[in-house]
């Protein structure tokens, strides 16, 4: 029997803020405590987003659920890849899978 969540039960929190620039706020949905997998939801104001960083230990898969790319897009990135900088022109919610703990290190 499938577990549903209810998004909007759960309440924005502030994620780690290793190398975000904004007020991005997420909803964490789900976690595997053994590997550190997890589904994250997100939101991101308009603005710089991030510093350049990876995640060593985790692939990262983002869909955008609303924003200018709402549902036409998936962007993977591969363990290791640096990525981020992003400049967000309108609020976006997005929803991330890490298959580990994403760990973020950033890019000097």
């Amino acid at each position: 029997m499938p577990t549903w969540i209810m998004f909007d039960e759960i309440e924005w929190e502030d994620p780690p803020r290793c190398y975000y620039l904004s007020d991005v706020k997420q909803k964490t949905l789900w976690v595997n405590e053994e590997t550190g997998a997890s589904w994250v939801l997100m939101k991101w104001p308009p603005g710089v987003l991030d510093k350049i960083h990876t995640h060593p230990k985790a692939n990262q898969l983002v869909y955008p659920v609303t924003g200018a790319r709402a549902g036409k897009m998936v962007s993977l990135t591969k363990k290791g890849e640096p990525h981020g900088g992003a400049e967000i022109k309108e609020e976006t919610i997005v929803l991330f899978y890490w298959d580990g703990p994403p760990d973020p290190e950033l890019v000097e």
